[in-house]
Formats: structure tokens, C-alpha cells, sequence
């Protein structure tokens, strides 16, 4: 074949080099950061029941994923179709189901449940690493991770007050707990709680007037108090609560502890019983 005696001016190649390089990376699509994501144990150690928690917040998706250390999707979702622009999912909190552990029941004396299922079998369901959340919104994809551990606290010992303690309605109540140093089963440690969250919640039966809600106390606290004071506003006269404090390890596991009820007057201990 015969050579072209054509000659290219080297401003030319160097031109068409420069172009390739500054528009092939506005040609690729960035991808945005989830804003939180979030994979958990929750246990409870009253119960001895142990369950998997994941969430997470965007801008806006229509559809996403959640992927597990091998790349097995565990979570996936989806806005209903031809009403994305208006349906645009920015948070998912999702709480699967809780069986009773056999290992935990072993080790903390909770009263038998039917079928039980062992630690072991949990925990192969859920490996330990890291989880891949991908989503996408008309052309933006959206991309975050969350690590899991096996590391799970210890349920927290609520010392004050007791179950069953009849208190005034018009004072301050203190509640009372064990510091958190240690796993809840050995093989689960070793543990560094970072914080505690304390629940006083009213489950009196009683019909609410429309638009009321019923007395609630929620805080969280740090890993170095082991009191709570929740103030005499939070209290009403005749109600039952009952009392949680959960550990959160610096992994993110959490662990409840429920503390039984307590009651204001003028309800007397004979009847200061859960519902």
C-alpha cells in the first residue's frame, strides 16, 4: 500500500491528546456518597433474642441494594414504578425478625422459647465486614458502606429502681445501671461500650384522647455515667412504665436490658404489673 506523504502538524496531535484527557473523566458519572449507613446486632437480654438492624439516609433514591461481605445481596427496594419523581426514597430503617438464641438462653437463664435457634447459625447468616449499599436515581448512582462485627455487650444490670417500685408522680426518678466492660457471651469480646440509651416508656391500657400521645422518655448518655434523671414532668399520676437501657458497643451492637415497670400513685403495688 502506498504511505500517504500527508503530515500531520504536531499541534494537531498534541491538541486531540489534551482534548481525550480533560473530557474522559466528565464523561464518567460521579458517584454520591450515602449520608449514613448503618448495619447492627440488636440483642435483648431479658428475652435472650438476637437480631440483624440496617439503615441509612440519601438525598433521594429510586431503587437500591445492600450487599454482604461476599457481594450476596441481603436488602433490596424499589419506588413504585411511573412515580419515582415523586416517590424519591431518602431513609429506610429496617428491623428483621429477632429468634430466640439456644446459646443465650444457656448462658442467661431466660425462660425456654420455641424454636430457638443457635448463635452459631445466626452469625453465619450475618459474616462479620463489610456492607456494600448501592442505589440509583435517574441516572445518579449512590454508593455508601457499613462495617458489622461479632461483637456484642453485655445487657446493662439496672440496679434502681426495682421492678414493681411504687414512685410519686410529682418528683424526679432516678435510674440506676451497672457499667458495661464485658460481652455478653465470651466468645463475643472482647467489648468497648461507647454509650447507653435509657427508655422510660408509659404502657398503661388506656384509650388517648385524639391527638395525644403517651408519656415517653428517651435519652441518650455516655459510656462514663451509669445514672439517668428523668425529670417529674415526664411522670403522671396512675401510669405504668417500664424501663430499658440499651449498651451500644463502639461497632455499633446494642444490647436492652428491660428493667421492668414501675408505677406512680395512687397505683398500688398489688396492681403494678405489665400489662
Amino acid at each position: 500500500m502506498k504511505k500517504s506523504n500527508v503530515m500531520i502538524p504536531r499541534t494537531v496531535i498534541i491538541g486531540v491528546a489534551f482534548a481525550a484527557l480533560t473530557t474522559t473523566p466528565l464523561m464518567a458519572s460521579a458517584v454520591t456518597p450515602f449520608k449514613i449507613t448503618n448495619i447492627h446486632f440488636e440483642t435483648n437480654a431479658s428475652a435472650c433474642d438476637m437480631g440483624i438492624q440496617m439503615s441509612f439516609d440519601t438525598d433521594g433514591i429510586t431503587e437500591g441494594e445492600i450487599e454482604n461481605p461476599a457481594g450476596i445481596p441481603v436488602f433490596s427496594m424499589r419506588s413504585v414504578p411511573s412515580m419515582e419523581h415523586l416517590n424519591d426514597i431518602t431513609e429506610v430503617f429496617q428491623e428483621r425478625v429477632e429468634p430466640p438464641i439456644s446459646d443465650l438462653q444457656a448462658a442467661l437463664g431466660c425462660e425456654p422459647a420455641s424454636e430457638t435457634i443457635a448463635l452459631s447459625d445466626l452469625l453465619a447468616a450475618w459474616p462479620a465486614g463489610i456492607y456494600v449499599f448501592d442505589g440509583e436515581s435517574r441516572g445518579e448512582e449512590f454508593e455508601g458502606r457499613a462495617r458489622l462485627t461479632h461483637k456484642v455487650p453485655a445487657g446493662p444490670e439496672i440496679i434502681a429502681p426495682l421492678d414493681g417500685t411504687i414512685v410519686p408522680h410529682d418528683r424526679h426518678l432516678l435510674i440506676k445501671w451497672n457499667k458495661v466492660t464485658t460481652p455478653i457471651l465470651p466468645n463475643l469480646g472482647p467489648v468497648t461500650v461507647v454509650g447507653y440509651h435509657v427508655l422510660l416508656v408509659d404502657v398503661s391500657k388506656r384509650k388517648l384522647a385524639p391527638g395525644k400521645t403517651k408519656t415517653a422518655f428517651d435519652a441518650d448518655v455516655s459510656a462514663a455515667e451509669t445514672t439517668v434523671l428523668i425529670p417529674k414532668q415526664f411522670l403522671e399520676p396512675g401510669k405504668i412504665y417500664e424501663i430499658e437501657v440499651l449498651a451500644t458497643e463502639k461497632g455499633g451492637n446494642q444490647t436492652i436490658t428491660e428493667g421492668g415497670v414501675v408505677c406512680t400513685t395512687p397505683i398500688t403495688a398489688a396492681k403494678c404489673v405489665k400489662p
